[in-house]
């Protein structure tokens, strides 16, 4: 069932919002009834404001404003839309039609669960960036809240504790008061409870807030990286990639470090200066004064700090895309013989990488020593000039030791934000990496078009493209007008451009100049993810995902029946290798599909794209894998294949270009011929020559 997509099309048709429930089907991949949080999640992300409410009664739900989409008690999502004359009117998300109902009535069916939704906000754009992070902290005021406070109760412990040795120095040591001692000590007991307790709590919300946080993050970046243009993926290493997904555990380590109890700590450590002031202002100099020289050296060393982290990243990075691409052309490597070479690249890789890890933890060591070194140095100094403070009867011997302890509680926390500070500059650069994902545009970024149902028919007017700005173009001005259900064949030379046209009749690129219409829609403003599930493709080399057969047929309906699996499998020249497979359709693939043939991964992707019933249905190169068998087979159920669709083959192999209504030769990013197969073999030009060619290699 569907009702939660049908009350997200009710409330937006309210709000004037308009949010297309198959396009919303297809991008968050709904299979089963949508949970109030997936709800929340696409009102959100098309610009809508919602709130999850808990409510107990349906009084406290009518005070809000309608619509609301309501959750009752059999899990179906309905929409509120008011009240009046003591019935209120709810839109039945599963007969499709306004109902009412008493309150009574409504109140024993409702769950308490209810999503408030108000009118449309002006979506901002998202950024990442470190304000960014500390906003997320922010959000969680009440936790926020119970950090401050618990922090507060552990300040003030410590600044009971040294107060408990000073009297335990002065008053029990020097009259022998075990009595005191015991009321010291029961209550210095109490104390050390509630700072464990008001500790761990502090740790455990931090924890959680953070881990929170690293969730929501995390999904962010794998939806939106998945959201990219494909030229995105074109121009940087896999490797690059990952290791910015990498960067979200240094973000994880950051955040889950009690950073923000660090800075509170040192906030609080203003407290201790002043009681330090009311002991001795000249020892409380001699602290302030090693406090600042060890605050100077975390200073200095940040930018140092800083050029090693992006060095140690770079160097990562390069080690991690050389280690990807060796493994995935591991084939080739073994083939070459070339193990030899692939270690000692590997080997000059990880060493600069280990290099620069090694400079960045010696810098990183250097500056914490210094820092520890002027810790003890400040501790030395106030036992030696404190001493003399007490031989003068200035002080006591609990004041020094209390003065100490004291000492040591400021230094701390400042000593810890050395620490953090060095945290705070690799969690800075991760969040720069990590925003080369999320601050990317998405390709489609609102107002895309869709339609009920494609026809196939495609126009290309003077459309010329190019790779990068300095490369050549790869189509010059190349038009064409292909008809809905139309079974066209593209020809040329290798590097002709013929690919090239495949991806922009997906969208995967744009054309430099000139359009693309599908359906006399400019593919600027198709969605996306509508027209390429309209589009099925099958490429030359096909990639298989790990998981059974049948999986990887129904990656794109993954609800589609088995019926339906075996006649697209049958269609394609599929069935009849898989079903003498000992598990049949339940075979395990491994990783890209290496347990099977090139021509087993044809079919099977042949199968993948047709179980789509796609209305636009190109083959790149697909049959070049496959035995003349296979491809015979594949030829005599083109009329199936064709039923109902647009089918364009681009292909070196002219055998199947016999049947195509429209023959479109391409040669140097230009069409240089047009027509069916008969017409051009008498033109006798570069089609005439190319199958020439070819019939004679096979002789």
């Amino acid at each position: 069932m569907e009702t939660a997509l049908i009350s997200i099309e009710v409330v937006s048709k309210i709000h004037a919002v308009g949010i297309d429930v198959q396009a919303v089907k297809r991008r968050y991949f709904v299979k089963d009834e949508l949970k109030p949080e997936e709800v929340l999640r696409i009102l959100k992300d098309h610009g809508m404001r919602s709130r999850l409410k808990r409510l107990k009664s349906a009084d406290e739900l009518l005070k809000y404003p309608p619509p609301s989409i309501i959750l009752n008690n059999d899990g179906n999502y309905h929409v509120l839309i008011g009240k009046k004359d003591k019935k209120i009117f709810i839109f039945d998300c599963l007969e499709k039609k306004m109902t009412e109902t008493s309150t009574e009535t409504f109140q024993n069916s409702w769950s308490g669960l209810a999503i408030a939704v108000y009118p449309r906000f002006t979506k901002t754009e998202f950024f990442l960036n470190i304000r960014w992070l500390f906003k997320e902290f922010l959000k969680h005021r009440p936790v926020f809240s119970a950090v401050i406070l618990s922090s507060f109760f552990i300040q003030l412990f410590g600044l009971v504790t040294p107060l408990f040795i000073q009297v335990i120095i002065d008053k029990v040591l020097a009259h022998h008061a075990l009595t005191t001692l015991e009321v010291v000590a029961g209550a210095f007991m109490v104390v050390l409870l509630f700072d464990t307790v008001f500790n761990l709590m502090r740790n455990y919300l931090l924890y959680h807030t953070a881990n929170k946080i690293d969730a929501s993050l995390g999904a962010k970046v794998y939806r939106h990286l998945l959201s990219l243009p494909f030229r995105y993926f074109e121009v940087r290493k896999v490797g690059n990639i990952i290791a910015r997904v990498r960067e979200l555990e240094n973000l994880r380590q950051f955040m889950t470090n009690i950073s923000l109890t660090v800075l509170l700590d040192t906030v609080f450590s203003v407290v201790f200066v002043a009681i330090m002031a009311l002991y001795s202002v000249y020892l409380m100099m001699i602290v302030l004064l090693f406090v600042v020289v060890i605050a100077l050296i975390s200073f200095l060393a940040t930018p140092m700090i800083k050029a090693r982290l992006d060095e140690k990243f770079q160097k990562g990075a390069a080690a991690q895309s050389f280690l990807v691409e060796s493994i995935t052309g591991v084939q080739t490597v073994k083939s070459l013989a070339i193990e030899g070479k692939m270690i000692k690249d590997w080997e000059n890789s990880l060493g600069d990488y280990i290099l620069s890890a090694f400079k960045l933890s010696n810098l990183a060591n250097i500056a914490v020593s210094s820092s520890q070194t002027l810790q003890k140095m400040m501790t030395l100094a106030v036992i030696y000039f404190g001493v003399s403070l007490v031989f003068e009867g200035r002080l006591s011997v609990g004041q020094l030791i209390a003065f100490q302890m004291f000492g040591s509680q400021l230094s701390g926390p400042i000593l810890r934000l050395v620490h953090m500070w060095q945290d705070f500059q690799q969690a800075k650069l991760s969040l720069n990496r990590i925003g080369d994902i999320i601050n990317t545009p998405p390709e489609v970024v609102g107002g895309a078009i869709t339609v009920n149902r494609l026809q196939g028919g495609i126009v290309a007017k003077e459309v010329s493209f190019r790779y990068a700005p300095d490369a050549p173009l790869v189509l010059d001005h190349v038009s064409f007008n292909i008809n809905p259900g139309m079974m066209v064949g593209i020809v040329g030379r290798s590097g002709s451009g013929k690919s090239t046209i495949a991806k922009l009749i997906q969208r995967l690129y744009l054309p430099l100049e000139g359009s693309i219409l599908v359906d006399g829609v400019d593919i600027r403003h198709l969605d996306p993810l509508f027209l390429r599930y309209r589009t099925g493709i099958v490429l030359q080399e096909c990639f298989l995902f790990s998981g059974t057969i049948r999986d990887n047929i129904a990656m794109a309906a993954p609800d589609a029946s088995m019926e339906r699996i075996i006649q697209v499998a049958r269609v394609a020249g599929a069935h009849e290798f898989i079903s003498e497979m000992p598990m049949g359709y339940d075979t395990y693939v491994e990783e890209r599909g290496s347990s099977l043939s090139g021509g087993q991964k044809q079919r099977i992707a042949i199968a993948r794209a047709l179980i789509m019933n796609p209305n636009i249905l190109i083959f790149d190169e697909a049959t070049s894998a496959l035995d003349y068998e296979s491809e015979r087979s594949i030829q005599k159920n083109l009329n199936l294949i064709r039923q109902g669709r647009t089918v364009i083959f681009i292909a070196h192999r002219l055998s199947v270009m016999r049947g195509c209504d429209l023959v479109i030769v391409i040669d140097r990013g230009k069409i240089v011929e047009t027509g069916n197969h008969d017409s051009l073999m008498k033109q006798n030009g570069l089609y005439a020559y190319l199958y020439q060619q070819q019939e004679e290699s096979r002789l």
